[in-house]
């Protein structure tokens, strides 16, 4: 899920959310006599509307209806968080009618992941093909050391790693996402 989906996600929850705790908080306040008694031992449906509802036969199937629509769209968006841009595979065939050849998005990230790991300094590479195998992009995660530099550690990533990655597997670029990190606790290298 990228930033922009998650953000919308988190937003639509929290307003959910916040919809359904006052609904609540309401339901509940009425049933405890906040609302007099009268309304906590009532019906939920005033007279006016149980009037309106035997009067019109099809207020039950349309609330039916609507019921069955938010649970289809409660589980889709369920179904939806399941669901990552991961990708698992890449297919080097840019066109379907020349064949088929598709590698492993696993193969690629170790591969990727082992050359970066090499590099001075660096504690940790993680690597992530996401999209789609036609637009298919890059996230690395680098975990590094007190004495590395992150400036030649971008270098190289840069100038060495990912255009090896296109040669590799045939592209002119793969749009990349670095995030150096500096491992936590690291303590500066003494010189003696």
């Amino acid at each position: 899920m990228d930033r922009r989906n998650a953000h919308i996600n988190r937003t639509g929850l929290l307003l959910l959310g916040a919809l359904l705790a006052a609904a609540g908080g309401l339901g509940l306040a009425r049933g405890l006599g906040s609302f007099g008694s009268a309304r906590a031992s009532g019906p939920v449906l005033t007279a006016e509307a149980r009037r309106f509802a035997d009067g019109h036969g099809w207020f039950w199937p349309a609330v039916a209806a609507v019921a069955v629509v938010v649970a289809l769209a409660g589980l889709s968006w369920m179904l939806a968080q399941l669901r990552s841009s991961r990708l698992r595979g890449l297919s080097l065939e840019p066109d379907a009618r020349d064949g088929a050849t598709r590698v492993e998005a696993k193969a690629i990230t170790d591969a990727l992941e082992t050359e970066i790991g090499d590099y001075p300094g660096v504690r940790k590479a993680r690597a992530l093909l996401i999209r789609s195998s036609k637009r298919a992009g890059l996230r690395l995660d680098i975990a590094y050391g007190q004495e590395a530099d992150p400036a030649e550690l971008r270098r190289r990533i840069q100038d060495e790693a990912l255009p090896r990655l296109c040669a590799a597997l045939e592209r002119e670029s793969i749009p990349t996402v670095v995030r150096l990190r500096l491992t936590p606790g690291e303590r500066p290298a003494t010189v003696i």
